[in-house]
């Protein structure tokens, strides 16, 4: 007979982690009667996994050509710790009957890739508690947990900077060349967090002989999956999040236009310190032409998404117009510093209604993968300052994360300090983010096939499921 219980429980309610935190939870043990066992080992691991198959032409020794199916894959660890929490390695222990509790912790790297889930590949975080039974089947309890790398867009070297795209063409048709199609498309910023209006500004010059149709702007994510066995090679997907479509412009017309296009909230994934799975923002805007032998024009404008917008970013307001705009891409005196008297961030507040300060909403809070707001001076994850400098890190954890007792530099103290799970103000609890997949849990992942579940788990709903504004286009 195998035990009655042997489950896994979390502490954090949410089932999710910031990176750079301790990981801590309970094994829970019942049996029926006395048993042997060697001992109690739990084992927490990090991990990314890409895999897909297709197929190639393989030459034979006979000098005959075939078609093989050939599995693509490439894996990488991020961090991975086991011990025990009863007995050893070697010699036997009795464990009696009744329940037992084992607590367990584990001190998560603080820099880490958000926990993933998609088409190709998976970032994912396990943990593993194995009854070692000498000489017998082991018995294994197993959970997944998720991990939340978060991104203040204020400690951005690049975030916070405008950005100026001019593209030019013209236009050949039965040898007759034409004047130039000018497209212009300025951002205040690049930084944004779902949820967020980006306000742009458009500008069209037609001096050729095609007529601008309309105009398309969208926002595209693309993710890049990279595998390394038996070959190196790499897969791209792009998922269309966002569009808005434009009147056009006559043959000799200009036009100029400011308008807004609203990102989806959707869950946030940082997966900087992931080198097997990218993903990639851009603003695209596209004069769309007539000509049967001319192609569109495009501007692309790289996007950087993140938890925490940018404080004193422009709220509702449009772009400069480009045509008062140096060469560069600084179109803006840059945001003044965070701190300086006078100039206090106002936090965002849920459901979209101004703060006290009159800043609105700017959406991330509260979404899959978010943090509650933090106060003035924390700055999660040791994200790089925009002169390109580092925060110091806590000296208790390492991370850019206090503990629950430690108060938050340089905040003042009337500022409430980091509390019960998704709030700040309580004592003696961590903080916790959302999970960025809420439905996530050991019993929805599959068991076999190249993202299946063996020692380390895997797949539930892929990243264009568990967001359904994002459709391919």
């Amino acid at each position: 007979m195998g035990v009655p219980k042997f489950i896994i429980v979390l502490d954090s309610p949410t089932g999710s982690y910031y990176a750079g935190t301790n990981v801590t939870g309970r094994v829970l043990l019942t049996l029926e009667k006395p048993k042997k066992f060697r001992g109690l080992k739990i084992k927490f691991e990090g991990k990314a996994h890409v895999a897909w198959t297709g197929q190639e032409s393989v030459r034979k020794n006979d000098g005959d050509t075939t078609t093989e199916t050939v599995s693509y894959s490439a894996s990488e660890e991020y961090f991975s710790n086991k011990y025990y929490l009863a007995g050893s390695a070697s010699g036997d222990i009795e464990i009696p009957a009744g329940e037992h509790v084992y607590p367990f912790t584990t001190v998560l790297p603080p820099q880490l890739p958000t926990s993933f889930e998609g088409e190709h590949g998976y970032v994912r975080y396990t943990i593993v508690a194995t009854l070692d039974r000498p000489w017998k089947m082991d018995y294994e309890a197993k959970t997944i947990f998720q991990v939340v790398t978060p991104l203040d867009l204020n400690y951005h070297a690049l975030a916070k900077e405008p950005v100026k795209k001019e593209e030019m063409k013209t236009f050949c048709c039965f040898c007759c060349k034409s004047g130039p199609l000018t497209l212009v498309v300025c951002v205040p910023q690049t930084g944004y967090v779902p949820g967020q209006d980006i306000p742009l500004t458009i500008e069209v010059d037609n001096a050729s002989n095609v007529t601008v149709e309309s105009i398309k702007i969208k926002v595209l994510k693309i993710m890049k999956w990279t595998v390394r066995n038996p070959k190196h090679d790499t897969k791209y997907d792009d998922i269309k999040l966002c569009t808005l479509s434009l009147d056009g412009v006559e043959e000799g017309g200009s036009k100029s236009v400011s308008q807004n296009i609203t990102l989806p909230q959707m869950p946030f994934i940082n997966l900087d310190a992931c080198s097997i799975i990218d993903v990639n923002f851009v603003l695209k805007v596209t004069a769309c032409v007539s000509a049967m032998c001319s192609q569109d024009l495009s501007a692309e404008i790289p996007l950087v998404l993140g938890t925490v917008p940018i404080y004193n970013a422009q709220a509702g307001g449009f772009a400069p117009s480009p045509m008062g705009m140096p060469g560069s891409t600084n179109i803006s005196p840059g945001p003044l510093p965070i701190g300086m008297p006078g100039l206090q961030p106002t936090m965002p507040t849920p459901g979209g209604m101004p703060t006290p300060g009159g800043m609105p909403d700017m959406g991330g809070y509260g979404q899959p993968g978010f943090p509650t707001p933090p106060p003035p001076g924390l700055n999660p994850g040791g994200i790089p300052m925009a002169d390109g400098t580092s925060p110091v890190p806590y000296a208790q954890n390492g991370s850019g994360y206090p503990t629950p007792t430690q108060p938050v530099p340089g905040a003042p103290l009337s500022v409430p300090q980091p509390g019960q799970p998704g709030q700040f103000g309580a004592a003696n609890q961590p903080m916790y983010p959302q999970p960025v997949y809420p439905d996530l849990s050991i019993d929805t992942l599959p068991k076999t096939g190249p993202l299946g579940f063996n020692v380390t788990p895997s797949a539930p709903p892929a990243d264009t499921e568990s967001a359904p504004l994002m459709n391919k286009p």
